[in-house]
């Protein structure tokens, strides 16, 4: 399974889901959804825009594989 690294990245900085809301122009609960894997699909204007806000390199950085 694949799940986004969102909570860890925004733990990490202390950044809050409105937080990254703001930064990111995403709306709060969609964010939200991300941070917790509930969403159903990922846009890839949405992981653009985290890996510019947690100026992250590689999508490996974002997006871990689990089993």
């Amino acid at each position: 399974m694949l799940n986004l690294k969102i909570d860890k990245l925004m733990q990490a900085r202390n950044m809050s889901v409105k937080q990254l809301s703001e930064l990111t122009g995403i709306r709060w609960n969609t964010v939200d959804d991300y941070s917790k894997n509930k969403a159903k699909h990922w846009t890839p204007i949405h992981l653009e825009a985290f890996m510019k806000v947690f100026d992250l390199e590689g999508i490996e950085q974002l997006i871990e594989r689990t089993e």
